[in-house]
C-alpha cells in the first residue's frame, strides 16, 4: 500500500469512514462498498459533490449495498484487512492522481478509481444508480475546472465544493425558512466558511456563512436538506 501521506485530508478521512462502516456492517473486511460510502459521508470532498450532481445519496448506496450483501454471513470481526480489489482501487487513484497532475490522492481520484476497476461492488452499485466512467469523469473535470483558482497545495481538492472567490452561489438565509439568495463569493475565509456579496437581500449586502449553505450554479439542490425545509 502507498503512504498514507500521500492522501489528501479529505481522502484519509473517506479512508477512516471505510473502516468505520466495514465495522458497523461487521465485515472483516474492507471493501470498495465501504470506499463508496466514506466517499459519501466526506461531505467536504469532489467526489462527495460528483455522486450528489449525479443524483447517487447515502441512503440509495446503503439499499443498493444491502441488497447485493442481503445473503452474506454476519461474523464477528478482530481484525479488518482491505480487500485485494481495495488495494487495486488505491492503485489506480494514485495513477489518476499523476495523470491529473497532482501531488496527492483526493476523493476524486479514488471515485474515478472505483469506476475504473469496474469489479467491485461500489462500481455495481454506481452503475445500477445510473452512474458511468464517462459521466463521472465530466463531472470531476467540470468541478476541478470550476474550483481551480482555490485549489490547495499538491492540486488535489480544490476550495471546498467547487466553490471560489468571484464566483457565483445560491445562498440560503441563516433561519428558517432559509430562502435561497444568489449571490458572488467575495472571499475565502477558510475552513469551510465564505463571505458572499448578496443581491436583493433585506438583511444587508454581506453574509457570512458556510459551504453546506451554498450551492454552485448550476447544481443540484434537491438533496439539500435546508431546500427541502423551505
Amino acid at each position: 500500500m502507498y503512504p498514507f501521506e500521500r492522501f489528501s485530508e479529505r481522502a484519509k478521512h473517506v479512508l477512516t469512514l471505510a473502516q468505520e462502516e466495514a465495522e458497523r456492517a461487521h465485515h472483516s473486511y474492507i471493501g470498495t462498498e465501504h470506499l463508496l460510502l466514506g466517499l459519501l459521508r466526506e461531505d467536504r470532498g469532489i467526489a462527495h459533490l460528483v455522486l450528489t450532481n449525479l443524483g447517487i445519496g447515502i441512503e440509495a448506496a446503503r439499499a443498493t449495498i444491502g441488497a447485493l450483501l442481503a445473503r452474506e454471513e454476519r461474523v464477528i470481526i478482530q481484525r479488518i484487512v482491505p480487500t485485494s480489489r481495495v488495494k487495486r482501487v488505491i492503485e489506480i487513484a494514485f495513477d489518476e492522481a499523476r495523470g491529473m497532475g497532482d501531488h496527492h490522492v483526493g476523493t476524486e481520484h479514488i471515485l474515478v478509481a472505483l469506476m475504473i476497476e469496474g469489479d467491485g461492488i461500489a462500481a455495481h452499485v454506481l452503475t445500477d444508480l445510473g452512474a458511468d466512467l464517462e459521466k463521472v469523469r465530466a463531472e470531476v473535470k467540470r468541478l476541478r475546472a470550476a474550483g481551480s483558482q482555490g485549489s490547495a497545495a499538491g492540486g488535489a481538492e480544490p476550495t471546498p465544493l467547487g466553490f471560489r472567490v468571484g464566483g457565483r452561489v445560491l445562498v440560503h438565509d441563516p433561519d428558517p425558512p432559509y430562502r435561497l439568495w444568489e449571490a458572488k463569493v467575495t472571499e475565502d475565509l477558510g475552513q469551510g466558511r465564505f463571505k458572499v456579496g448578496l443581491e436583493s437581500h433585506p438583511g444587508g449586502d454581506e453574509l457570512e456563512t458556510r459551504a453546506e449553505r451554498m450551492h454552485t450554479i448550476p447544481g443540484n439542490t434537491y438533496l439539500c436538506p435546508l431546500c427541502r425545509a423551505t
